[in-house]
C-alpha cells in the first residue's frame, strides 16, 4: 500500500511538471554551440545506462556562460551501428570566462536494435526526444534511477516499441513504477508476463526472447479434468502445461514458464480446455 501512493504520488507531480525547470538565463548547450559561444566533445564511456557520457566544453568568451543539458536530449551516435544516447539527468553549470570545462552526463541507449556503444566513441548533439520520451527521462530523473536495467528497459519500449512485458528482472516495486508509467504514457495494457532475453554479444542487444514467466488466470465452471498449454495463432498446441489434471470448481491462477527460444516472435495463447472444450485463454505476444 506505501509503494501505491508513491507511485500515485509521482505521477501527479509529472502531470503538473514533465521537465525540469531551470533559470531564466541558462543556455543549452546546442544553442551556444550554434552561437560560437563553446566548443565541444562528446564521448562514450561504454556501456547502456549510468554515466556513460563524457563531456568537454570550451568557453570561447569573455564573460562566464550559464548552460544546461535538458533530460530527454538526444545524444547521436557518429558510429551507425551504435546506439544514440538519451539524457537523462539534466544539469545546469556555470561555465568561467575561456574555460574548459569536463562534464559527466547520465544517459540510456535508445536504438536496441544497434550495438552497446564502446568506450571513446564520438557524440554529437541531437534533437529532443519525442514528448513521451521527455517525459520517461524526467521520470528517471526524479526517481534516481539512472544505472537501472529495468529503467533502460521502460526506455526500450518507448524508443523501439518493444513489449512492456520487457520491463522486468529488477526490484518488484521499480518494475510496477515503470510498466505503470509508460502505460500511462502510451495507453498499452500491461501485461500479466515477463520476457527474458538472450543477450547475443554487444551487437545483438535484444536478442532472442528465451522464456516468458507469467500467472495465467482461469476458472473451472465444474469439477472435472482441466488441460492447459500454450498455442500458436492457427491453434497448434507448442507447450503443453498439464493434461486430464483433476481439478475443483473455482477460480485459479497458474504460475508458467513458456519456453519460446526456438518459436517465431509472434501472438500465442495460453488455453485451458475441460473435456475438449475451451474455457478460457489468454494472449501472449513477444
Amino acid at each position: 500500500m506505501k509503494s501505491f501512493k508513491s507511485i500515485s504520488f509521482i505521477v501527479l507531480t509529472l502531470s503538473v511538471a514533465e521537465v525540469p525547470v531551470f533559470s531564466s538565463n541558462s543556455i543549452s548547450i546546442e544553442e551556444a554551440s550554434k552561437k560560437g559561444l563553446i566548443k565541444f566533445s562528446i564521448k562514450g564511456k561504454g556501456g547502456f545506462t549510468g554515466d556513460v557520457i563524457e563531456m568537454k566544453i570550451k568557453n570561447l568568451t569573455n564573460h562566464k556562460l550559464d548552460l544546461k543539458i535538458e533530460d530527454g536530449r538526444i545524444l547521436d551516435s557518429k558510429k551507425n551501428n551504435e546506439q544514440d544516447l538519451l539524457v537523462t539527468r539534466s544539469e545546469e553549470f556555470f561555465v568561467n570566462a575561456n574555460q574548459l570545462k569536463t562534464l559527466n552526463v547520465f544517459g540510456m541507449c535508445c536504438q536496441a536494435h544497434n550495438a552497446s556503444p564502446e568506450y571513446n566513441s564520438d557524440f554529437t548533439f541531437g534533437k529532443l526526444a519525442d514528448s513521451n520520451l521527455i517525459k520517461l527521462a524526467y521520470f528517471i530523473d526524479t526517481s534516481k534511477q539512472y544505472s537501472n536495467s529495468t529503467a533502460q528497459q521502460a526506455v526500450w519500449t518507448l524508443s523501439d516499441n518493444n513489449s512492456l512485458a520487457s520491463i522486468c528482472g529488477g526490484e518488484k516495486d521499480i518494475v510496477i513504477k515503470f510498466r505503470n508509467f509508460v502505460s500511462k504514457l502510451t495507453g498499452r495494457e500491461i501485461p500479466s508476463y515477463d520476457i527474458t532475453y538472450l543477450q547475443e554479444g554487444r551487437n545483438n542487444v535484444n536478442g532472442r526472447a528465451t522464456k516468458i514467466d507469467g500467472v495465467f488466470d482461469y476458472t473451472v465452471p465444474v469439477s472435472g479434468k482441466v488441460t492447459i498449454g500454450i498455442y500458436d495463432k492457427d491453434g497448434h498446441l507448442v507447450q503443453l502445461l498439464f493434461k486430464d489434471f483433476g481439478h475443483d470448481k473455482g477460480k485459479c491462477k497458474l504460475y508458467y514458464t513458456f519456453r519460446t527460444k526456438d518459436l517465431i516472435p509472434g501472438i500465442y495463447y495460453a488455453r485451458m480446455h475441460m473435456e475438449g472444450v475451451l474455457q478460457n485463454e489468454m494472449k501472449i505476444e513477444f
